[in-house]
């Protein structure tokens, strides 16, 4: 029996992309009360459900070019940290939409790529500390490249890179980078035979 049992889940604020939800939670051993706010996606969380299985609402996507042996990359203006990162193409799943469609989409839309194939990664959570969220990883291999479709307030470049130039951009400290466009790239480099972990 877990320590931590859940009392209630209120809803706190709503916006239109996300609610914020006060979760209570009873200290079994001590009887102390913790509250813990989280942001979720869903309209209806409540104490029934918080914790079930829903549907993956993003996904994030590498486009690679194994005949070349290049990763692309984008370069996107992000509002929560007022700067650019580096990443790969990411976006949400739209109502009725599959994952894997979601993620050809998104690729097409925000740097052109059109897919020769994709590898959907199981839906893993973004950010257990602030969300119940979850998403899936992809790897699409890209077979051409049109003009991007952004919408207006999107600010992405994109750029392929060899797998070694990749592999630096991704350990170099100083580059501002997303976990999962980090991961994924590590992954595919793992993939290709590139040493990527260093001997420790």
């Amino acid at each position: 029996m877990p320590k931590m049992k859940l009392e209630s889940v209120e809803e706190a604020l709503a916006l239109p992309f996300f609610k914020v939800y006060s979760a209570m939670y009873k200290n079994q051993e001590t009887g102390g009360m913790k509250q813990y706010d989280l942001i979720s996606r869903r309209r209806d969380l409540s104490k029934e459900n918080l914790g079930s299985d829903a549907p993956a609402a993003a996904a994030a996507i590498l486009p690679v070019d194994p005949e070349n042996r290049r990763i692309m990359l984008t370069r996107e203006f992000r509002m929560p940290v007022n700067d650019y990162i580096t990443a790969v193409p990411a976006g949400l799943v739209d109502p009725g939409e599959s994952i894997e469609e979601a993620a050809a989409r998104e690729l097409r839309e925000e740097t052109g790529c059109v897919a020769d194939r994709i590898w959907i990664l199981p839906a893993a959570f973004s950010c257990i500390g602030l969300t119940d969220e979850s998403a899936c990883a992809a790897i699409a291999v890209v077979k051409e490249v049109l003009e991007p479709e952004q919408e207006e307030n999107e600010e992405i470049s994109s750029a392929w890179y060899t797998y070694e130039e990749a592999l630096e951009i991704v350990m170099d400290p100083k580059t501002r980078i997303g976990a999962r466009a980090q991961l994924l790239v590590l992954l595919w480099l793992a993939r290709e035979g590139v040493a990527v972990i260093p001997q420790f």
